[in-house]
């Protein structure tokens, strides 16, 4: 697989993967964005480059036609060879917001908050979860972040950010389930989970089978709801978790406790694994594997991906959980 790599310098574009030494992009569930690194020797600095690589300058990495992704050079060497960048994610994560919601769709705060950074929106589901909170002194990432996780408590359903093409999308988190291939030194297309070692563990240590809502009053217990799991308690003990919130009634606290349960109430599945590389792997994708003297079979998700190119081999490392 070929991959061109063009750097714009004000407004001039200029191909420089021929010059590139090694390659590697990342991108992980817990964070917005995608991280990538590359090579570029300082003694190929010759006539034919007009200017050095310079901090702001874009990066657009393709294969084929295909943009894998866009950024920044956040960070450049004083006399080495190693340089570092963002997508336009970078500017979420470090700039901090003052944002008041009071009672505002989550889909509709997350536009106003992303209008006041002049990031275009690429995708995002209609999520009407009402958002009623002051956020102060907070990352904007970390603002979505939470706004998705109370979208997460009433509705059960998970959703993650990512930016693609330069443009900041909402997707549903799992939602899109990829097998990807490589092909092989006889030109096959093969499965690349077939060409990979596993190791991992499986764990209890995050389970939670009982889920206690509570209100904020100092003076009482204010237990709103209690949610269990019998059966589980039953075989592995009582592991409980309480939550805390503000204005509820009974209803949203059961089915708030409800979906913490069903998320926290079983056992853990994670294993790291390299494989040959695909493009189309990203985090929170699903990857279907078949690996029985592992005892791993059926969809796994991504939670981070490192793909690397190193004289013209392709890999990926991934994190993957159940």
């Amino acid at each position: 697989m070929e991959f061109k790599i063009v750097r714009v310098h004000n407004g001039v574009k200029e191909t420089i993967t021929k010059k590139v030494g090694s390659l590697s992009w990342t991108d992980s569930m817990d964070s917005l964005g995608v991280e990538f690194s590359f090579t570029f020797p300082y003694s190929y600095w010759d006539s034919q480059f007009k200017n050095k690589l310079q901090l702001g300058d874009l990066i657009i990495i393709k294969s084929g036609q295909k943009e894998i992704t866009r950024g920044i050079i956040t960070q450049t060497p004083i006399n080495g060879d190693d340089y570092r960048g963002y997508d336009y994610a970078f500017y979420l994560n470090k700039s901090e917001a003052i944002f008041q919601c009071k009672k505002i769709g989550a889909s509709k705060a997350i536009t106003q908050l992303l209008a006041r950074y002049g990031v275009p929106i690429g995708e995002m589901p209609k999520l009407t979860t009402a958002i009623s909170k002051l956020y102060k002194d907070v990352a904007v990432s970390e603002i979505i972040k939470s706004i998705l996780s109370e979208v997460h408590d009433e509705t059960g359903k998970s959703y993650r950010m990512e930016m693609t093409r330069g443009k900041f999308c909402i997707r549903r988190s799992g939602y899109i389930k990829i097998k990807p291939k490589y092909v092989d030194e006889l030109g096959e297309k093969v499965s690349c989970t077939k060409a990979c070692s596993v190791t991992g563990t499986r764990s209890i240590e995050d389970m939670r089978n009982q889920i206690i809502i509570a209100g904020t009053g100092d003076k009482k217990a204010q237990i709103k709801a209690t949610v269990k799991d019998s059966k589980s308690i039953k075989k592995y003990g009582l592991l409980s978790q309480v939550e805390t919130v503000e204005k509820t009634n009974q209803a949203k606290a059961k089915q708030k406790g409800k979906n913490l349960l069903k998320k926290l109430n079983k056992k853990t599945v994670s294993f790291t694994c390299e494989m040959p590389g695909s493009t189309i792997i990203r985090a929170g994708r699903k990857i279907y594997f078949n690996r029985p003297e592992a005892g791993i079979k059926g969809w796994y998700k991504v939670k981070s991906a490192t793909h690397n190119v190193t004289e013209g081999i392709y890999t990926v490392s991934l994190e993957m959980e159940a």
